[in-house]
């Protein structure tokens, strides 16, 4: 009798232990914030922690959608040309925005345009550089592809590192002068130095294709590519280029965070899915968790500070238009 009682509360330990490093690491949906006058859906947020607001792009609407994270509802629209992006600059308060073929840069506090910039292409995703206090903002049209960089908070063009094909996501290095960009024109990453603002030489991805989403984990020297098809997460040594891992993912990737307080890789997929990837050391990961969505919502933006990460869900006939916010546990 004795040893079965203590099997039992040993059984019940292992599984309160399991349940609760579980719920630690897992997704959990909070709260849905919907848009129900907002057409189309959303593409790249930005998340402002300080201040607790996500901005948000709608391009199908022509709005900049400002949303308040302490009371949850959105809380007010910047019209204009069709945006594509969003980056905030803390230090700056300034608000970044591609709209069309410009640059728009807002004051963070009454959202006035202080600045335009013409960049001559079409623009989709930024990324905000707060060491160099640059912005590299990527230029898609044909012969006029690649990556313009930005001198903030004055909002000067320093220059433009040419591609042979559209970039879609790029990562920076903080510690180094490399920015890695998925090319899926081309099937490869471009690996361009920052400072001389010059390519070097791609890392092709053979095999794979549709290389859309990428992610950076400086320190143990890993690089992260959600690839479509077939639909895998790629880990990429960035001091020898060369593949050393690579799980089987949900299909359409196309937004990649890494949390490395936990060590995890959050992956939102047009399939219907957010995946949990967990990093079990630098050469060794495995998905623990595929967390159903909605068909199509693919955009998310991760935030370390508030342990949340967003996920913009588009109108879908009579159901409006929403972003779902997702925490990470107690």
């Amino acid at each position: 009798m004795k040893k079965y009682t203590f099997l039992l509360w040993a059984a019940v330990f292992c599984f309160h232990s399991t349940s609760h490093s579980q719920g630690i690491n897992s997704l959990v949906l909070r709260r849905t914030i919907p848009f129900p006058d907002l057409q189309g859906g959303f593409n790249h947020m930005s998340v402002d922690a300080e201040h607790q607001r996500l901005f948000a792009a709608a391009p199908t609407n022509n709005t900049l959608e400002i949303v308040d994270l302490v009371s949850a509802k959105p809380w007010r629209s910047l019209e204009g040309e069709r945006p594509a992006a969003a980056r905030y600059a803390p230090e700056f308060n300034q608000l970044y925005v591609p709209r069309g073929q410009s640059l728009y840069i807002y004051d963070g506090k009454t959202f006035d345009l202080t600045t335009k910039i013409d960049l001559q292409s079409s623009l989709d995703e930024l990324h905000y550089d707060a060491r160099a206090k640059r912005l590299y903002v990527g230029c898609m049209s044909s012969g006029q592809a690649g990556i313009a960089v930005i001198a903030i908070p004055g909002g000067k063009l320093v220059g433009k590192i040419p591609l042979a094909s559209k970039p879609q996501a790029f990562a920076v290095e903080l510690k180094g002068s490399r920015i890695f960009a998925n090319v899926p024109g081309l099937n490869e990453v471009a690996v361009l130095h920052r400072e001389r603002l010059v390519d070097l030489d791609p890392w092709p991805l053979d095999g794979f294709q549709g290389n859309t989403p990428i992610e950076l984990d400086e320190e143990h020297h890993r690089l992260f590519v959600g690839a479509r098809q077939p639909a895998q997460l790629l880990v990429l040594d960035t001091l020898t280029g060369k593949l050393v891992s690579k799980v089987e993912i949900d299909g359409v990737a196309d937004d990649l965070f890494y949390d490395p307080i936990r060590r995890q890789i959050y992956i939102s997929c047009g399939a219907g899915f957010i995946d949990v990837i967990k990093q079990q050391d630098s050469d060794h990961y495995r998905r623990t968790a595929s967390v159903p969505t909605v068909a199509h919502a693919a955009t998310s933006i991760f935030s370390g500070p508030l342990n949340a990460l967003y996920l913009g869900v588009p109108r879908r006939g009579d159901m409006p238009a929403e972003i779902r916010v997702f925490s990470l546990g107690n």
